[in-house]
């Protein structure tokens, strides 16, 4: 029985555990049914997101002192009599603990995880201080192969939490077992290297290890978790806002990871797991006034000047921006009348135009067409993907996809260029071959009005994608090269007409800001402000193009880069781990993002520049 499940299941079952009465749940195990009463069971194999397999034997319980059972995988009944601590169950444990001991290297000392091992938390609880079995591990080499990410396997207990989180949560099935007895071990794909296998470089299987067998390289011996704050915010870097766990060590941050029991069951990606430790770019801490360092004040004040003077003025905001900062950029930029630019805030309108007309001429009960979230692909019968680079773009959202497809999901990928989730689609439609004419029908539909109905070739279009009006659950992702407005058109036509909900995946999280950022830029203005924020590489193109035809250049940015080194004045910006305030995801959730660290700039806050650049008090100045 899954987790879900049991947890919905009806209470009613009455049972002791250790002498004290306990109520629980049909369907629940033991575990979590002595966790709920705050009684502790050892256990080493468990997991929170992961199905149980009572691998370890950790958590054997007595049960009516008649037989012994994992306690993570026996659910409970009325009138049990268990006991979690007789001698007997603590020697059992014992004798398994020095075996592990004995077949891996677990010399504490030298290991990364040492003070936050698991295995060594038990060995504490146990009473060991010895093993009295001979070493008999097999010297694996250490796989030092990926950038990322080290297999120290003579650490493994072979307890099987990376195998079922690359399973189970990220659905790319790279680790598994190989061999068996003592010859068992973790292998990547057919047993390459890591660095050479199909991982996909989310770190989840290095969160997930009890021990040091599987760790990160960039977080490596920087402290102990004890030993460090931990502050939850959300991640910018793509338009899904997954939480962060961001662990800070005497001013650094040290590890990100995901949060286990948060909506992603503690995904994360490359991008949001490593890539946000290692921006290598030189800081940004001073203003600077053509290329000479100059105070706040008079940045501002030089600025102010060139934006008073301007008849034409054109500003383009990060979508990685607090919501609240890119409303207070909003409000500073309309004080001097700016066209104003969000990087997918047209999409987003247009789609909110196209919604509202499209889902009453298909379909006069469609309702509301967005999907809830990224989860709701999980209960999908069939998925429509338009635009697959969502594999590189939106790790998480396609690791939902791939985790649906082997659940059984019809999964239909429609690409102009090639289909990365192949080996897993039913039908791959190129865009522009015969399938496709979707499009083109829909397209001509809603332009002619509803009355051309009985003209389109209504069932040809039903039928290109059979599975999504097949009576089940089904859901349209659009990924973030989705922009054109007959693409749109096509495909919130088709969730109206099958009753699917789409899932728009932009760039970034902020294109949702409602109103703000969709204007039409002047062909050449006098002033250019571009709030770069912490962009980087393919994110700053659209900016230095509008650089390129303004006469005078001011950028609010976080680090140099080409756009900096352009601009005529520059102004300092806050990091993504400075910011606080709100975000808005994909599914139209509004996302809390914390202040990790205090700036170290010259600045303490974007909203006080702005507010300071429109002479005023219309902003209240907050980080």
């Amino acid at each position: 029985m899954s987790k879900a499940t049991q947890s919905e299941a009806e209470p009613g079952v009455a049972l002791e555990i250790n002498g004290q009465d306990v109520q629980a749940r049909e369907g629940q195990t033991i575990l979590e049914a002595a966790r709920e009463a705050d009684i502790e069971i050892p256990t080493l194999c468990e997991h929170e997101p992961l199905t149980n397999v009572g691998g370890c034997r950790m958590c054997l319980v007595e049960i009516d002192g008649k037989r012994t059972e994992t306690a993570c995988t026996t659910t409970v009944q009325d009138g049990m009599e268990i006991e979690v601590d007789t001698d007997d169950l603590w020697d059992h444990r014992r004798t398994i603990l020095e075996l592990m001991f004995s077949e891996q290297n677990h010399y504490c000392m030298y290991c990364e995880m040492e003070g936050d091992c698991e295995l060594e938390d038990l060995f504490n609880e146990a009473g060991l201080d010895a093993c009295e079995y001979p070493l008999e591990y097999n010297d694996i080499e250490v796989d030092t192969s990926h950038s990322e990410i080290t297999l120290d396997l003579d650490r493994c207990v072979l307890c099987g939490r990376c195998v079922r989180t690359c399973d189970e949560v990220v659905g790319n099935d790279t680790l598994t077992f190989k061999d068996r007895g003592l010859e068992t071990e973790i292998v990547a794909d057919d047993g390459v290297a890591l660095g050479e296998s199909s991982c996909i470089s989310c770190g989840a299987c290095a969160q997930a290890c009890p021990t040091g067998a599987i760790y990160t390289n960039q977080s490596a011996y920087r402290g102990r978790e004890e030993e460090c704050d931990v502050v939850t915010t959300a991640c910018t870097e793509c338009s899904l806002g997954c939480e962060l766990e961001v662990y800070t060590n005497s001013g650094r941050i040290v590890k990100i990871e995901g949060v286990e029991d948060g909506a992603d069951a503690g995904q994360l990606c490359e991008m949001g797991r490593f890539g946000l430790l290692g921006d290598s770019r030189e800081r940004i801490d001073e203003p600077s006034v053509r290329g000479d360092s100059v105070d706040v004040e008079t940045a501002i004040e030089r600025a102010r000047e060139s934006l008073d003077d301007a008849d034409t003025i054109n500003a383009v905001a990060s979508s990685r921006l607090p919501t609240e900062v890119t409303e207070a950029f909003a409000a500073s930029m309309d004080a001097y009348d700016a066209s104003l630019e969000v990087p997918g805030a047209k999409r987003a309108t247009d789609e909110r135009r196209i919604a509202e007309k499209v889902a009453p001429l298909f379909n006069e009960h469609a309702g509301n067409l967005r999907a809830s979230g990224p989860e709701a692909v999980l209960d999908a019968e069939a998925v429509a993907v338009f635009d697959t680079s969502i594999v590189d773009t939106h790790p998480v959202a396609a690791s939902y996809v791939r985790r649906a497809a082997k659940d059984g999901a019809t999964l239909v990928s429609v690409d102009a260029d090639e289909d990365r989730f192949a080996s897993k689609s039913d039908a791959s439609i190129e865009s522009g071959s015969a399938l496709s004419r979707l499009t083109e029908d829909s397209v001509e539909v809603v332009e002619d009005d509803a009355s051309a109905l009985a003209d389109s070739d209504t069932e040809t279009l039903i039928n290109a994608v059979p599975a999504l009006e097949d009576g089940g659950i089904s859901i349209i992702i659009l990924g973030p090269e989705i922009e054109e407005e007959d693409t749109l058109i096509n495909a919130y036509a088709l969730a109206a007409m099958t009753d699917s909900k789409v899932l728009s995946l932009p760039d970034r999280v902020n294109s949702f800001v409602d109103g703000i950022g969709a204007d039409d830029l002047h062909d050449d203005a006098e002033v250019a402000y571009l709030f770069a924020a912490d962009d980087r590489e393919d994110d700053l193109d659209r900016m230095v193009e509008v650089a390129r035809t303004a006469d005078t250049v001011i950028v609010q940015a976080t680090r140099e880069s080409i756009l900096t080194k352009a601009a005529d004045i520059v102004l300092p910006s806050l990091d993504w781990f400075e910011r606080s305030g709100t975000v808005t995801d994909a599914s139209g959730t509004d996302r809390e993002l914390a202040r990790v660290l205090d700036p170290r700039v010259a600045i303490d806050s974007d909203r006080e520049v702005l507010s300071e650049l429109a002479e005023g008090d219309i902003l209240e100045v907050k980080p």
